[in-house]
């Protein structure tokens, strides 16, 4: 029992050590690799978050002794943290081994587990790191202009008012293949877009789902700027997340095999070949064929049972592509949420920047600028350069004072400056930095904000809080500037 004690100290503590991105796939690459210190280092990450699939992997690699002496007190441990999630036969082999143990050390052992879930289980990690349901709003959904969707299709002919000629000059202008040009004139291409809407109705940030034919720089460029319907809610304007099909994507079957013949053909070749898969990857790929083709669909919400029964087996992109549809279509808020957290335990990085957004502005949760940071810092980690925007805000202009930390903000904005050359929000910040930082700049301060007004401007965004804030900046001040 003293043995025991030891190790329940010292597990406690290194529980407390700082939590990083996780990155589950590396980790079962290692794995299978048998780099098996690799992988527990990478699986104990993970399992600061409540990876069920970590748990599993590190009771397996205690109880095999895998690249470390065998302990059963910590594969035991481990068994029942997967457990707590259900996790494939992680009580059965608890129950299994607790059979082989006299009656008295089954006892210490079930203590020690239930002592261990109640302070760093699924509840405790839930709380610290994961969304809480705001069961005041949950009932409540957010229209649009009255409506209770957005509208999600749209043609090039809403927005654009480029010739198809024009298109391809512009293509073959900037260095683009002037084969692919001409074979992609006159088809539209097929994109999908997930898109975040501000509570102006403009498009703050999207990325791209679908992608086939043609070229879709013009397409998007136009259609981020085409106003939306804004997201409304509890008497105001709100942020919120939708899926977008533009151009040949808004094609039903029979149009889409009258205009582009290829494509449709290629679709279909596509889906056959994903419909016999074994792997989960490949039913996943399937699953998402059907929820971006929706005419390939045989039955109603087929795709939507195929991506819940992938993520039911532990696929993080159907969790995530699950979690989102109930999310976007406003249905089982809780369910929705749940998903995307799950998905945001493999270290998903569109998982974890949606959770970020989620926390920062969802009206069905509990807002928490601490959470929203660990999720952004985690994906601009990982590469992905708008949670580094968001993380950027967040340091920059928190409520919670402690999150502020202006030279990580001015960092990270150097870090990204070549890919935000566009961006107003870029500018906005940037602005916001030099009047924060140690070495004050007053007038990069209003050259900056300036540049934020006028670039938001002209992509259809609400720049008024901005323009009132350079307005009582710059009230009763002389300044200099290089105009």
């Amino acid at each position: 029992m003293k043995t025991i004690i030891k190790w329940f100290s010292l597990a406690t503590l290194i529980s407390f050590c700082n939590v990083q991105a996780a990155d589950i796939l590396k980790a079962d690459r290692y794995f299978t690799e048998q780099q098996y210190e690799l992988a527990r280092s990478e699986y104990v990450k993970a399992a600061q978050l409540g990876n069920p699939h970590a748990y599993y992997q590190l009771a397996r690699i205690y109880a095999q002794g895998l690249g470390v002496e065998q302990d059963i007190i910590n594969a035991l441990i481990n068994y029942s943290l997967a457990a707590e999630y259900d996790y494939f036969d992680a009580q059965q082999v608890i129950n299994d081994t607790l059979t082989k143990l006299p009656a008295e050390a089954q006892e210490s052992f079930v203590k020690i587990m239930n002592d261990y879930k109640a302070t760093q289980g699924k509840q405790a990690i839930d709380a610290k790191y994961f969304p809480i349901i705001n069961q005041n709003t949950l009932s409540k959904r957010i229209t649009f202009n009255g409506e209770p969707s957005l509208k999600h299709i749209f043609h090039s002919d809403d927005f654009l008012t480029e010739s198809v000629a024009s298109l391809n000059n512009l293509a073959i202008e900037e260095g683009g293949n002037e084969d692919a040009a001409y074979m992609s004139s006159p088809k539209q291409p097929y994109l999908i877009l997930d898109i975040d809407i501000a509570p102006d109705g403009s498009v703050r940030h999207y990325s791209i789902v679908q992608s086939l034919g043609g070229n879709t720089s013009n397409l998007i460029q136009q259609f981020v700027l085409f106003p939306q319907e804004k997201p409304f809610l509890n008497n105001q304007y709100i942020n919120f997340v939708q899926r977008v099909f533009l151009g040949a994507a808004g094609y039903s079957k029979s149009i889409l095999v009258d205009k582009n013949e290829v494509m449709y053909s290629q679709i279909l070749r596509t889906y056959k070949r994903l419909k016999q898969g074994k792997t989960l990857n490949e039913q996943y790929q399937y699953a998402m064929a059907l929820l971006n083709f929706p005419w390939l669909a045989k039955k109603p919400k087929e795709a939507e049972l195929q991506l819940l029964t992938l993520a039911q087996k532990g696929h993080p992109g159907a969790m995530y592509e699950y979690g989102m549809l109930l999310y976007r279509e406003q249905r089982d808020i809780p369910t929705a949420i749940n998903w995307i957290s799950q998905s945001g335990k493999y270290g998903l990085i569109r998982a974890e920047y949606r959770l970020g957004m989620i926390l920062n502005s969802s009206p069905w949760v509990q807002h928490n600028e601490k959470k929203a940071l660990f999720w952004f810092e985690s994906a601009m980690k990982k590469g992905d350069i708008n949670a580094a925007i968001r993380a950027i805000n967040i340091t920059l202009t928190a409520k919670d004072r402690s999150l502020i930390n202006v030279e990580s903000a001015v960092n990270n904005l150097n870090n990204i400056g070549q890919h935000h050359a566009n961006n107003p929000e870029y500018f906005y910040l940037l602005a916001l930095s030099y009047r924060d930082r140690q070495e004050r700049d007053f007038s990069k301060f209003v050259s900056n904000m300036r540049t934020a007004i006028s670039r938001g401007n002209s992509a259809n965004w609400d720049t008024s809080a901005w323009q009132t804030l350079l307005d009582k900046s710059t009230v009763g001040t002389v300044y200099i500037t290089d105009e």
